[in-house]
């Protein structure tokens, strides 16, 4: 067939393409799939070949090609969506042509390409399935006649599944093709047209590995910023305030919460390193940010992250620091004196960042208890206590909801401001 490239499906093949391979499907394989075999050839009529039959690709089950559509998404029903769609499109492109075709019986020239008639989707489906299983041989026809319109028969089925590449999404297609055939059929994609002269792919070099690492660089381009956080309180709080000072960034950002609690802050932000940890180990390819209090917990708990190598599609941070905790009141269990301290590194959750105007109860910024020491960080850690933060988190709802239900959204929104800007700028 020259120099193609193309799925192999059973007795069949389908989804040509010339002189490359389609790198959505090679993206289907892993190079644990790769199989490579060099054979003579006798009796060659040319020449300059050098008599080596080369045979390359990619080759697994329906089965497993199948699973891994479906982690993936591409399943059987979003296809099967899918082709009921692409057939209707396919069938107005065909309607829409009726001029043309009537120029072209009349021998006129036309200069663009006619589709080809639609056919019903359980038709084709039914037909792609014939077309796969096990070929009849010429000797169960009666006449040599039915065997050519057997074979065309085929032929046309093929063609109607390239008349689809316009109209259906490649990998729901290759889905609606093995979705007819059993699972232990052998599946490949066979680049052994691609080996010879004018294209010469190099044999030695892999093909699924790297098409499906270019395919995970491009989803990040593509897929919203997962920002991970110490637990629930701060991944709602921080979507919420995101509608009143970043809107633009809503379908583009992600807050995700994955501790399930909050009841333990040291705890909190132990089980978010893990969190990284475990997002690492099992290759997210999404970037991602882990974001986590600017206090002495949260610097003691990131130390070791912050210590090794991160992939590239990875940032943990801390909120950022603030000219309001430079001087906030603070005063230590041993001592009912209020001092002004800085407390940036110390007891910077996220409450802190949530507005001065929310912080100010009974005419006072909420005061810093000072707690134990963490020696890994040299610092001690602070928090507001308990009452004081539940308090805070009450006015900055009500804020919220006074700024998106159309109210002027007058109040300090530096702290999360600040927030936003770290997460947008965290990859340069």
């Amino acid at each position: 067939m020259g120099h193609h490239s193309y799925l192999v499906v059973g007795e069949y093949q389908f989804l040509y393409t010339r002189d490359h391979y389609n790198e959505e499907l090679a993206a289907l394989f892993t190079e644990n799939d790769r199989e490579l075999a060099v054979a003579d050839a006798a009796d060659t009529w040319d020449d300059d070949w050098d008599g080596k039959e080369i045979t390359f690709g990619y080759y697994t089950t329906a089965s497993a090609l199948r699973q891994r559509l479906n982690v993936q998404g591409f399943t059987s029903r979003r296809a099967l969506v899918d082709l009921a769609e692409g057939v209707e499109r396919w069938r107005k492109t065909y309607d829409d042509q009726s001029g043309l075709r009537e120029q072209e019986a009349r021998g006129e020239q036309v200069y663009q390409t006619l589709a080809r008639p639609p056919r019903e989707p359980a038709e084709l489906l039914a037909a792609i399935r014939e077309a796969i299983g096990p070929h009849r041989p010429q000797a169960s026809f009666a006449t040599g006649q039915e065997y050519v319109s057997y074979l065309m028969e085929v032929t046309d089925t093929a063609a109607d599944v390239e008349e689809l590449r316009w109209f259906v999404e490649d990998r729901n297609l290759v889905r609606l093709i093995l979705d007819q055939a059993s699972d232990h059929v052998r599946v490949g994609l066979d680049v052994s047209g691609l080996t010879g002269c004018c294209v010469g792919l190099d044999t030695d070099q892999p093909i699924a590995g790297p098409t499906r690492e270019r395919q995970l660089a491009a989803l990040p381009d593509n897929a919203p910023l997962i920002v991970l956080t110490e637990g629930s309180t701060d991944s709602r709080v921080l979507t919420e305030a995101m509608h009143v000072t970043h809107p633009h960034l809503v379908d583009f950002v992600r807050f995700i919460d994955y501790t399930g609690t909050d009841t333990k802050p040291q705890g909190s932000v132990g089980a978010l390193a893990n969190m990284v940890n475990a997002f690492i180990a099992a290759g997210v390819a999404n970037r991602f940010v882990a974001i986590a209090d600017n206090d002495a917990g949260g610097h003691e708990a990131f130390a070791k992250l912050k210590r090794q190598k991160l992939p590239v599609s990875c940032r943990v941070l801390h909120y950022p620091e603030l000219p309001l905790l430079a001087r906030y009141p603070t005063f230590e269990a041993a001592s009912s004196a209020v001092a002004l301290t800085d407390v940036n590194g110390t007891a910077g959750s996220l409450e802190m960042y949530l507005g001065k105007d929310v912080l100010t109860i009974d005419g006072a910024l909420a005061p810093v208890h000072i707690g134990r020491f963490i020696p890994a960080v040299q610092r001690h850690q602070g928090a507001l206590s308990p009452a004081h933060k539940v308090l805070v988190l009450k006015a900055f709802d009500k804020k919220v909801k006074a700024a998106r239900s159309g109210q002027h959204s007058s109040g300090d929104w530096s702290g999360v401001h600040a927030i936003f800007e770290m997460i947008v700028h965290a990859f340069g």
